[in-house]
């Protein structure tokens, strides 16, 4: 018997929207049922701006993570869908890669190239069989759409032979050390081994562990206070009313909570929750070892004392323009890089350097790769590696979509808070926390059992890739 499904027509949700890269999700439909299978197709289209591929230089590209959530008719608890590794198709332009696990799918171009992309025409399948679905249950759903970096696999620099605080180095000296391959980490003080700097002890780092030599995916912006709003209103009002921990961030009650300033990077969040958004969106947190990878690049050299943009050259933002809106831009100085230690002492806008025009890695603060605020705004939560907590944390475990009954992640080796500190700088962090290799906070969470929700605490997830 066919089934009658509720679909939305046009969904904007879990998306970024401004000057940033304008991602957007729209007609977002159900069909061909195949009862024999218990699959359904999902249909939906996907855009955002300023995309790019390329085979030369950084040999990388951008793209969405695709995830899907389903309700059943009369009840009010989002569930995850299992997306199937075959049968689906992009749109011209496009290419998908679906990970084994079937938490979503990688939307990316197919082709070198660079401007905005529309892709219409998009199926996933969705094994609903595997959700416990019955074939003639009436369901909504909802397809979120978050802008993705693609990492590639090879070696890199950690540390970067300078004076940064707990910084990585290579046996006793200061030079940086080479991940050269995805094998476990001998870590000590001699020629050969990782030295922790201080900042961490325990030996060797394994080869499960999120090192960074392998590729994976990262978000390209911080999470914005309009995903931190989709992500609550798609979660039951129990679990929602303890990971709401951002008043700055969110107004009202669920299910309607509603951002204060959509485009702004959310603030005052700590571990616990970038693993509840990891574990609810199918994702991982990131590692302090891949933000190093993501910011400096494969077999890059090391710049001493270089900031997240790749050079020692740091100009603080002082004032914006359109405070708080869609379209919040750089005032003065004109060539700021970097919302740390500014004069309008508050978070930003997600992407605010990255100019529409003449712009320069380090004019917008960009990593290698092209990730934006590594090393301001708010610092990135990370899996700490110099604990062994940190270290039980594996590359291959993602989310699966669902949260314990507390609110948080039912992944334990994510819910220890020694496992976690942070890296990159915030609006109120000293200068010198925009380098790439600075550890000072490296082990921040250790001394915060109960999560420390700080206001320069943000969110950025990972995933490795398929």
């Amino acid at each position: 018997m066919k089934a009658f499904y509720i679909f939305l027509a046009s969904l904007l949700v879990f998306t970024t929207t401004g000057f940033t890269n304008n991602i957007s999700v729209s007609t977002a439909t159900l069909s061909g049922q195949n009862t024999s299978a218990h699959t359904e197709i999902i249909n939906f289209n996907v855009a955002w701006d300023n995309s790019w591929r390329t085979s030369t230089n950084e040999n990388n590209y951008d793209g969405a993570w695709i995830f899907v959530k389903f309700r059943k008719q009369g009840t009010t608890d989002w569930r995850h869908c299992t997306i199937s590794g075959t049968g689906f198709t992009a749109a011209t332009g496009a290419t998908f890669s679906v990970p084994a696990d079937g938490k979503g799918a990688f939307i990316y171009r197919s082709a070198n190239g660079i401007g905005n992309v529309s892709y219409t025409g998009n199926q996933l399948v969705w094994n609903y069989g595997a959700d416990g679905i019955l074939d003639n249950e009436t369901v909504e759903i909802r397809v979120f759409a978050l802008e993705m970096v693609y990492i590639p696999s090879g070696s890199f620099y950690l540390g970067s032979g300078g004076t940064e605080s707990f910084a990585f180095s290579n046996g006793s000296g200061s030079a940086p050390y080479l991940v050269a391959d995805a094998s476990a980490i001998n870590t000590g003080t001699t020629t050969g081994t990782l030295n922790y700097g201080g900042n961490g002890t325990g030996s060797p780092i394994p080869a499960t562990f999120p090192t960074g030599f392998n590729a994976f995916w990262i978000m390209k912006y911080e999470a914005t206070q309009q995903q931190y709003a989709d992500f609550l209103n798609h979660i039951d009002q129990a679990r929602a009313t303890v990971l709401n921990t951002s008043p700055a961030s969110v107004t009202g009650s669920h299910p309607g909570f509603t951002p204060v300033a959509g485009e702004k990077s959310v603030s005052q969040v700590g571990f616990r929750f970038n693993g509840a958004l990891a574990d609810w969106s199918g994702l991982r947190p990131l590692s302090e070892m891949e933000f190093e990878k993501a910011c400096r690049g494969y077999n890059t050299p090391a710049v001493a004392n270089e900031y997240v943009w790749g050079t020692t050259t740091i100009v603080p933002l002082v004032t914006v323009t359109n405070a708080g809106l869609a379209n919040e831009t750089v005032a003065t100085p004109v060539n700021a890089n970097a919302n740390i230690q500014s004069g309008i002492s508050v978070f930003t806008r997600a992407g605010l350097f990255a100019r529409t025009t003449g712009s320069t890695r380090e004019l917008s603060g960009g990593t290698y790769y092209g990730v934006m605020n590594m090393g301001d705004n708010v610092e990135e939560i990370t899996i700490y590696t110099g604990s062994t907590f940190g270290r039980a944390i594996s590359a291959t475990v993602h989310g699966d979509g669902y949260l314990e009954n507390d609110g948080y992640t039912d992944i334990a080796a994510w819910r220890d808070h020694r496992a976690f500190g942070m890296r990159g700088g915030s609006y109120i962090s000293p200068l010198a926390n925009a380098r790439t290799s600075d550890r000072v906070a490296a082990a921040f969470f250790s001394s915060y059992p109960s999560d420390n929700v700080g206001a320069g605490h943000g969110a950025r997830l990972v995933r490795t890739a398929p």
